[in-house]
């Protein structure tokens, strides 16, 4: 019989002694999270460095030198999948951590999942953090239908050009569209995106959640240019843009 497999949350806050003490990530993660860090033996991780740093903090040095952590980032194929379920079809629970924030969302995660389920694996999500429901809720835009657009086109003129179709859509289908970025390239897409939004969609931009300059801006575009670009630094941030919530009548419900 197999193992589980645990899908577990991961700190959204950028790295810090202060922002991943054990008291700090307990304001931000929930006990049975932080219980499976410290109990189980064997983790599938995308960022090895990220991994000990969090389970450092909930091992004795014990049981770090005998942990076990399998790789599984963007530059792992298809064929590595079947060795790292090794530990699970022994019958070890395992769990999986991603880079930051809940696994399987723009992370390779997805592919682990989908092989294990086809293995017969018991695949158990953990509830965590999510940058992408927290910039929601906090932004003040329609959420009844969203669309979650993952990374947008490195290249600056393909994704100005996808911008401009997203916006177009956001106009016709009223549905919010959010995605994320790599920290250094904040400043550009943030750029495009309050250069190509029309006046009157609302664009937000959440960064570092559940850190300590945690900061939720979200205005309609034509503010935006009025104000011109801000500093949101090379932190984690997620960006949404859509139309204002607004109450529905009911008879729309």
């Amino acid at each position: 019989m197999s193992g589980r497999l645990f899908l577990l949350p991961a700190p959204l806050a950028a790295y810090s002694p202060e922002a991943w003490s054990p008291e700090t990530l307990a304001l931000h993660l929930p006990a049975k999270a932080i219980g499976l860090y410290a109990s189980l033996d064997s983790f599938i991780v995308e960022s090895e460095r990220s991994a000990l740093r969090l389970l450092s903090r909930f091992k004795d040095a014990q049981s770090l030198r005998s942990l076990k952590l399998r790789v599984l980032n963007e530059h792992s194929g298809e064929s590595e999948l079947p060795s790292l379920l090794e530990d699970l079809e022994q019958g070890m629970d395992c769990g999986f951590l991603s880079e930051a924030g809940m696994p399987c969302i723009a992370d390779p995660g997805a592919a682990l999942v989908a092989y294990a389920r086809e293995k017969g694996v018991k695949i158990i999500p953990i509830s965590g953090p999510s940058s992408i429901l927290l910039g929601l809720v906090a932004s003040g835009l329609d959420a009844q239908r969203f669309a979650f657009l993952g990374y947008l086109p490195q290249n600056g003129e393909e994704r100005r050009a996808y911008i401009a179709r997203m916006a177009t859509a956001v106009l016709k289908d009223g549905m919010t569209r959010v995605c994320i970025e790599t920290p250094y390239r904040n400043k550009a897409l943030l750029k495009d995106l309050i250069a190509l939004l029309p006046d009157s969609l609302w664009l937000c931009v959440a960064s570092d959640l559940c850190g300590a300059e945690e900061r939720v801006l979200s205005a309609p575009a034509a503010q935006w240019r009025r104000s011109g670009l801000p500093a949101i630094g090379k932190v984690p941030a997620i960006f949404l843009f859509g139309k204002r919530a607004g109450m529905r009548p009911p008879d729309s419900r």
